[in-house]
C-alpha cells in the first residue's frame, strides 16, 4: 500500500471514530427530543449535549454555569457560581483507545505506519477540536484547548499501543532496530527481569479488574429489585429510561475500577465526607441513579476478605512469570533477583492502579461532589503493597530443582551464544 492511500485510510478511521463516539449519545438524545419534547426545543441543544458527553468521556473538563431558572429547580446555593465537571464516563475513552489500537495495527500492516499515524493524529485533533467548538454555549463550556489536545492524546495512546503490537514481529523496521540497539546496551538479565516484572504486574492488575467486574455483576444481580425500584421512582419513561441506562453503561468502567479500589482496601467516595470501603460505608445523600442501588446499606462483616484478591493476583502473576525470570537470571543469585522482581511487580501494579483510580475519579458537581471516586495515591500504595507481598510469596513457591535446572539451561544457552 502506498503512502497516500495508507494516510487517507488512517485519516478516515480517525474521523469515523470521532463521529461514532458523538453519535452514541446523540441517538438517544435525538429520540428524547422527538418523543419526549415533540420537536419543540432546538435540536442543536441535544447536539451540544452529545458533544459535551463525548468530550467529557475523553478527558475534557466542562465548566457549568446555571441560569436562575435552573438554580431554582436544583435548589443548591453553591451551584450559583460556575463549577467544573471532570468526571469522565470511561467507556468513551476505552472505545477511543481500542479503535486507536486497531488503526495502529492496520497502519503497520500497510507498511507506511509513520505517515499514516501522523495523519490520523492531525485529523483526530481537528475533528475533536471542531466538536469542542460546536459545543460552546453559556451553560456548559468545554476547555477549547483541551478539546483539541486531550482526546487526541487518548487516541494517540491507542495508536501507539497498536503500532507497538504490530512492530513487535518486525525485525527489519528501523524503529525496532533502534530499540534493539538500545536494549543491547542494557544487561540481558536486567532487561529480561524488567519485561517479566511488567508482564506480571499487568497480569495482576488485569486479574484484579476481572474479579472486580465479577463483583459488580453479582452485586447487580443481587440488588436488581432495588435498581428497578429506583427506575420506577424516577419516572423516566421509556426513552428517558433508555438514555439513563446508556449513561450508566458509559460509566461502567468507572464502577469496575471503584470495585477494584474497594477490593484493594481504600474504597471510594461519593462526595466529601462519604466513604464506601471494607472498613465501613458512609454515603450520605447521593443522587438517585439506579446503578447506585448496588451500594451496601450497612457495613459488611466479612468485607476484608476482599483484600485477599490482590494478594492472590500477585501470587498467581509471580508464578506465571517465575520460570521466565529464572531463565533471565541465569546462574546469578536467584533469591535476590527474584525478590527484586517481585517488588518490581508490586510497584508497577501500584502505578497502574494509581493511573486507573485517577482516571475513574473526578468532579461531579459543586459542593460535596467536587471529589468523587477513589483516592489514586492511596489505592496505588496499598495495591503495590498487597500485590508485592503476593508476588514475593509466588516467587518463593517454585520448585528448587526446577529453578536449578532452568538456571543451568539458561547458562548453557548463554555460553552457546557467546561462542
Amino acid at each position: 500500500m502506498n503512502r497516500l492511500t495508507a494516510s487517507l485510510l488512517a485519516a478516515l478511521e480517525a474521523f469515523i471514530v470521532v463521529a461514532i463516539g458523538v453519535f452514541i449519545p446523540l441517538v438517544p438524545l435525538t429520540l428524547l427530543w422527538a418523543i419526549q419534547y415533540g420537536f419543540e426545543i432546538d435540536w442543536i441543544v441535544f447536539w451540544r449535549a452529545a458533544s459535551d458527553i463525548w468530550l467529557l468521556g475523553n478527558g475534557v473538563d466542562l465548566t457549568i454555569t446555571l441560569n436562575d431558572a435552573t438554580l431554582q429547580v436544583v435548589g443548591l446555593r453553591k451551584a450559583a457560581e460556575p463549577f467544573v465537571v471532570g468526571f469522565a464516563p470511561l467507556a468513551f475513552a476505552l472505545f477511543t483507545v481500542l479503535m486507536g489500537v486497531r488503526t495502529g495495527r492496520r497502519a503497520v500492516r500497510s507498511g507506511e505506519w509513520l505517515p499514516a499515524s501522523i495523519t490520523s493524529l492531525i485529523v483526530f485533533a481537528a475533528c475533536s477540536g471542531a466538536v469542542g467548538l460546536s459545543a460552546l454555549n453559556p451553560v456548559a463550556t468545554p476547555n477549547v484547548v483541551a478539546a483539541f489536545v486531550i482526546p487526541t492524546l487518548v487516541w494517540g495512546l491507542g495508536l501507539a499501543i497498536g503500532v507497538g503490537i504490530g512492530l513487535a514481529g518486525e525485525d527489519d523496521d528501523p524503529v525496532m532496530r533502534r530499540l534493539d540497539d538500545l536494549r543491547d546496551r542494557v544487561p540481558d538479565h536486567i532487561a529480561g527481569l524488567g519485561v517479566q516484572a511488567l508482564r506480571g504486574a499487568t497480569a495482576a492488575v488485569a486479574a484484579l479488574i476481572a474479579v472486580a467486574a465479577l463483583v459488580v455483576m453479582v452485586s447487580i444481580a443481587i440488588n436488581f429489585s432495588g435498581i428497578v425500584s429506583l427506575y420506577e421512582t424516577a419516572q423516566l419513561g421509556v426513552v428517558g429510561g433508555i438514555a439513563v441506562t446508556i449513561a450508566q453503561i458509559a460509566f461502567m468502567p468507572n464502577i469496575v475500577i471503584w470495585a477494584a479500589s474497594w477490593l484493594v482496601g481504600p474504597g471510594f467516595s461519593l462526595g466529601t465526607g462519604s466513604i464506601v470501603s471494607p472498613s465501613g460505608t458512609i454515603t450520605g445523600p447521593v443522587p438517585s441513579v439506579p446503578i447506585l442501588g448496588v451500594l451496601p446499606d450497612t457495613d459488611l462483616a466479612f468485607g476484608f476478605i476482599g483484600l485477599g484478591v490482590p494478594l492472590i493476583a500477585g501470587f498467581i502473576a509471580a508464578l506465571a512469570v517465575r520460570d521466565s525470570a529464572v531463565h533471565a537470571i541465569g546462574i546469578r543469585s536467584k533469591v535476590a533477583h527474584l525478590a527484586v522482581t517481585a517488588l518490581a511487580i508490586g510497584v508497577i501494579a501500584g502505578l497502574e492502579m494509581t493511573l486507573l483510580a485517577w482516571w475513574s475519579s473526578g468532579a461531579l458537581g459543586p459542593g460535596r461532589f467536587v471529589s468523587v471516586g477513589p483516592h489514586p495515591w492511596l489505592v496505588g500504595a496499598l495495591a503495590a503493597a498487597l500485590v508485592g507481598v503476593g508476588a514475593l510469596l509466588g516467587m518463593a513457591s517454585g520448585s528448587s530443582e526446577r529453578v536449578a535446572a532452568s538456571a543451568r539451561s539458561a547458562s548453557r544457552l548463554g555460553q552457546e551464544r557467546d561462542r
